[in-house]
């Protein structure tokens, strides 16, 4: 990659590590169109959206690609935040003067008409944040994207595909709202109309009922909406606001449902519909949005809907979250919460202890207030597989869901993801930008030109640390304690030098890295589970390094990563008294493995399920001059640490019920307490049972990072490459239980699967 691309990328990465508590909300500065033969196209310091937009056209491999970088690839030219995109049939299409028409044809290579993309970049419009592809006549993405009413896949006979996406910031108001029924879920009105992400109600005899509305200028805007078994129109209001009712045409007992609304003044502003959504479950509503109840009796009784709908009244100002700073006795809480596999209704139990009452997510959330409330942390890290997407038809209302105790409590609080939150019907890229709609919710999506989503550093400062500069380029107004009027820098080199200021003062005291370790692997070489990719790599590699080289050699923060699927030296540790992990060691290793890991405090119960590629991540973390320990989720029965070569790698422990574990052993949630400044690092773990018992108490380290000579002569031993046993029975049972979790589905036991 291209120096000043990386040193791009690599601010990108810092911003948030030098700027505690920043929103990692990004706009969108550029997109690009590729076109190639085979699907491997890409751009440096883009990042690739993965659906083919020839989906099952026969044609060329086309991908979009955007950026959030302040210069396009190649460029020293400072680009402006895109706040408005659209798509126009024809190789001679035209827009405004100011709108910028985007190289290539959507529709390359097949049959179809050219589909040609356009920006605009309006200075006093709400920037787009977000852009997600999706498949399907039925597709829907997350709460608050918007979808171009043109299929990308127009007239080629493949895939329907539509591009959505996520603007931040003002919206017009709703003057307008009607329900429209079809028998299929490929429901539409004009182009003046936006639908509802999802259908309000389906099983009726026209099986898809959709909510649509629309922004007229100069007409009344929509100020209230609910729901009853009688029209409104009629109604007697007090303050002589008209009301207006839409009779759905769905039958309850023996009343049709309708939908009423209210209309305010011309130009009103405030407390105006701007958005409509429906959420599935009963579970918190987005902070922000209001519900839209049934107006009934107290004795009548009204449909019990899996589904509720929701709307905005304007943008709402998140809460401020303020920077990381150790408390007066130089201690700072993590609490770890790792693979509590929630899903959108109620879920199952697995595994869980005979004698106890078991509801699923229910005992998943109970475990967690119970720790929250004993340890009182300053930041919650969820370490992946927070989402079970096998069983989270609605991810953004697992999201609310899951994050609720923490969100209560007021606690700041990030993700990692794990390899089943992508398997519901969100992708990663729309969980992400869901999570930080969430208050409290310091997650970033990172640097768009390397893998994976969540790819981010935060640091932790004294507690009289001097007050930053701020380079993050545009964040929510007021999320930030310290947030600023939005800056665009195009000198990378000179940005990178001011913000580094800081920690020539010695401010930043202890570096979390957060990476995404992906999923499942599409390699045929290396099949099995996903690895934390060469790039990101480098890019640990170079972040370490620019935090680091401010500091004298005996003063260097230490630090801590976060990932979900362990690295493969998570499994050199002496398999003696384990049958289910065969590694088909010679001698050597096993003499390396009982020198190198004599120090173990916890239980190894399972096989680790560790990729059979190593990139070569332990190396970089040894070689770095931060980082003193690691943990991972993932294998749910394993809750060690294990000081490998100097390094503690540490599994979280499962906490969810909804996924696998053992009668025998309880869930369990891991502590960090950074103490000293950031000098020292001690842990345990939670236990589930009646006292919340304490177990595994340890110090990982205390003091500077010494790299001990001798332990570089074993060099990579790239265990990862090596088939086990354990790993492959592991990879069975994942399987089985995605299995019988899709059965599940099938037969309808989750909670009405999508129906309202």
């Amino acid at each position: 990659m291209r120096p000043l691309l990386w040193s791009s990328l690599l601010v990108l990465g810092l911003s948030s590590a030098l700027q505690a508590s920043a929103t990692g909300i990004s706009p969108i500065t550029d997109i690009k169109i590729t076109t190639c033969q085979e699907d491997n196209c890409s751009v440096p310091g883009y990042r690739k959206v993965a659906q083919d937009l020839n989906k099952f056209s026969r044609g060329s491999f086309v991908h979009l690609h955007f950026t959030d970088l302040p210069t396009s690839a190649g460029s020293n030219v400072l680009l402006n935040p895109i706040t408005s995109i659209a798509v126009l049939q024809g190789q001679d299409a035209e827009m405004g003067p100011d709108w910028e028409r985007i190289e290539g044809n959507l529709n390359d290579g097949n049959h179809g008409p050219v589909l040609t993309m356009f920006v605009q970049r309006d200075p006093d419009d709400s920037p787009i944040d977000s852009v997600v592809v999706k498949y399907g006549y039925d597709s829907h993405a997350a709460i608050g994207y918007d979808r171009l009413p043109l299929d990308l896949n127009v007239g080629t006979g493949g895939q329907w595909v539509h591009l959505y996406y996520r603007k931040e910031g003002y919206r017009p108001p709703i003057t307008h709202i009607a329900t429209k029924a079809c028998p299929l879920p490929r429901c539409s009105m004009d182009d003046s109309w936006t639908r509802v992400n999802r259908p309000i109600l389906t099983g009726t005899f026209k099986r898809y009922l959709y909510l649509f509305y629309k922004s007229v200028p100069g007409e009344r805007p929509i100020t209230s909406l609910n729901l009853s078994l009688r029209s409104q129109q009629d109604s007697d209001e007090d303050d002589g606001a008209p009301r207006e009712s839409i009779d759905t045409g769905v039958r309850f007992k023996d009343s049709n449902i309708y939908v009423n609304y209210r209309r305010g003044r011309l130009g009103d502003r405030k407390d105006v519909l701007d958005n409509l959504a429906v959420e599935l479950g009963n579970n918190p509503v987005p902070y922000g949005w209001n519900l839209a109840s049934f107006d009934h009796d107290p004795e009548e009784a009204v449909p019990n809907w899996n589904a509720q709908i929701v709307y905005r009244t304007g943008e709402k100002t998140l809460p401020k979250v303020p920077t990381f700073k150790f408390k007066d006795d130089g201690s700072f809480k993590i609490v770890q919460f790792a693979d509590i596999h929630m899903a959108t209704g109620p879920h199952s139990c697995y595994n869980a202890p005979s004698s106890m009452t078991c509801t699923g997510d229910i005992n998943t959330s109970e475990m967690m207030e119970r720790v929250l409330e004993a340890e009182r942390p300053d930041l919650v890290v969820f370490t992946g597989d927070n989402v079970n997407g096998m069983t989270s038809n609605d991810a953004y209302s697992t999201i609310l869901k899951y994050s609720k105790p923490v969100v209560e409590r007021g606690i700041p609080w990030t993700i990692i993801f794990g390899n089943h939150d992508e398997e519901g019907d969100l992708s990663r890229e729309e969980m992400m930008r869901s999570v930080q709609d969430v208050p409290f919710s310091i997650a970033e999506r990172g640097p768009a030109g390397i893998s994976g989503t969540g790819n981010f550093v935060l640091q932790i400062h004294r507690r009289d640390r001097r007050r930053q500069p701020r380079r993050h380029r545009h964040r929510r107004s007021g999320f930030d304690a310290q947030s600023e009027d939005s800056v665009y820098e195009c000198d990378h080199e000179e940005e990178l030098d001011e913000a580094m200021e800081v920690s020539d003062k010695e401010d930043g005291r202890f570096t979390l890295y957060f990476l995404d370790s992906g999923a499942y692997s599409f390699n045929l070489a290396y099949p099995g589970y996903d690895w934390i990719k060469e790039d990101q790599v480098e890019w640990f590699r170079q972040t370490s390094q620019a935090i680091t080289s401010h500091y004298p050699k005996d003063k260097v923060p230490n630090a801590l990563a976060f990932f979900h699927i362990p690295i493969p030296e998570y499994a050199l540790v002496d398999d003696d008294d384990n049958d289910d992990n065969d590694n088909g060691d010679d001698d050597g290793e096993d003499a390396l493995r009982k020198e190198e890991n004599s120090k173990m405090v916890g239980d190894k119960v399972e096989g680790v399920s560790s990729p059979s590629y190593n990139s070569g991540m332990f190396d970089a973390i040894f070689e770095s001059k931060d980082v003193r320990a690691t943990t991972a989720g993932h294998d749910h029965l394993n809750d060690y640490c294990l000081d490998h070569r100097g390094i503690e790698l540490c599994f979280g422990g499962g906490l969810g019920y909804g996924s696998y574990g053992r009668g025998s052993i309880y869930r369990r949630s891991r502590v960090f307490e950074i103490l000293k400044n950031g000098d020292r690092v001690d842990t345990w773990k939670r236990l589930d049972d009646d006292e919340l018992t304490i177990v595994g108490q340890q110090t990982l380290f205390e003091g500077p990072k010494v790299r001990d000579p001798s332990s570089e002569r074993h060099g990579n031993t790239n265990s990862g490459n090596r088939n086990r046993k354990g790993e492959r029975q592991r990879q069975i049972d994942d399987l089985l239980e995605r299995l019988r979790q899709g059965t599940q589905i099938i037969m309808g036991g989750v909670g009405g699967g999508g129906a309202m």
